[in-house]
């Protein structure tokens, strides 16, 4: 009878989750894991929840002189985007609920978490600091993205300053610099081949528009942008930190200011074990990502929000204002155009807290039966 009623109890919280979510489907890539499950010893390199709260687009079209004597101005546009109402306290306890749920698993299962004072010893952490949780930081190469680290959490990070480029890696780099996946074999061996595994879940609320009919530079005079609205948990997405558009150069002519960067990121559940002596590869290893984005229903909806700026182009004729003679010489006055936009959508906090966790906790769920069972 008591089977029958945990049965029925993991019935219903499926259906609860499914109600609020949309498929969860993985993707997953196993290699040689059960050598890896013979030991019974975990390290956590990182376990953080990415969410975005905002997003900034620009597009900019460069001026130019035509036949007969026409002239077209610059033109640039930009547009952002906000989510209004998140709790960010709220997604931090949920980010410290997925974590204690995601340990208390390993638990169950008979292994045993290697604590961050063992894991400092070892050699491949020599020049490494120690964070702890809970904290939220924006990342420099992620605008408009948190990033929450879990209370009671503590991890391994490269100082950036420290690194043999300085100044110029840490523009690039985010402050707590996780160890990458080419070294995660040599933590395990140091360790004494356990298996280290990385948890990292980006909840994004705008995605790339389609594509669709695109007029030919010559002909298109219009700076426009477009931000689509979907708030979901990620396959693979990139993240883009827009160059900033400025006049350069003798003539004026646009240009960039910095460089566009950017970012592939990814949600999935890694595992590397040991290191083969020849070539350095992983003993073992397992990849848990998702097929397709899991989109959070009744949160916010799907939405197209778009910014546009024309060019001005002007001609010469007997009245024209714009155009000037002096000593012979014709010069002509155009306009360069300048548009701003921003718009904040409204979410319920704990709406949009519980849609983070649902996706989450369900993702992680699937991928410790995956590794586990």
């Amino acid at each position: 009878m008591k089977k029958i009623i945990c049965l029925v109890f993991v019935l219903m919280s499926m259906n609860f989750y499914a109600q609020q979510i949309t498929e969860v489907k993985l993707k997953t890539k196993d290699y040689n894991l059960k050598k890896a499950k013979k030991q019974n010893k975990i390290f956590i390199n990182s376990f953080s929840v990415y969410f975005e709260i905002y997003k900034e687009v620009a597009d900019s079209k460069q001026g130019y002189k035509g036949t007969r004597g026409k002239v077209t101005g610059d033109a640039k546009v930009r547009l952002g985007v906000g989510l209004k109402g998140v709790d960010i306290d709220a997604v931090q306890a949920k980010t410290d609920l997925l974590y204690q749920e995601t340990i208390t698993k390993i638990k169950e299962k008979g292994f045993e978490l290697v604590g961050i004072e063992e894991a400092k010893k070892i050699e491949f952490f020599e020049d490494y600091l120690v964070g702890k949780g809970p904290f939220m930081i924006e990342q420099d190469h992620l605008p408009g993205v948190i990033q929450s680290v879990p209370s009671g959490y503590s991890f391994m990070y490269k100082d950036p300053k420290k690194t043999e480029l300085g100044k110029a890696v840490n523009k690039l780099t985010s402050k707590f610099n996780f160890s990458q996946y080419s070294a995660k074999q040599n933590i395990s061996k140091d360790l004494g081949d356990v298996m280290v595994m990385d948890i990292n879940m980006y909840v994004m609320f705008t995605e790339q528009p389609k594509g669709g009919f695109k007029l030919p530079s010559s002909l298109d005079k219009v700076a426009k942008v477009k931000i689509v609205t979907n708030l979901r948990l990620i396959d693979n997405y990139t993240v883009v930190k827009s160059a900033d558009t400025e006049k350069m150069g003798l003539l004026g002519s646009l240009g960039s200011k910095g460089a566009a960067v950017a970012t592939d990121v990814i949600s999935s559940v890694d595992i590397v074990y040991g290191k083969n002596k020849i070539g350095g590869s992983p003993l073992a290893s397992y990849t848990g990502g998702l097929k397709d984005p899991v989109e959070i229903l009744g949160v916010m909806k799907k939405d197209k929000i778009s910014a546009y700026q024309r060019q001005q182009t002007i001609s010469p004729s007997l009245n024209s204002s714009a155009y000037q003679n002096i000593g012979g010489i014709s010069l002509a006055t155009v306009e360069n155009r300048f548009s701003k936009n921003a718009s904040w959508i409204e979410v319920d906090g704990e709406k949009y807290s519980e849609g983070l966790y649902n996706v989450c906790h369900v993702f992680l769920e699937e991928n410790m039966k995956e590794i586990f069972d």
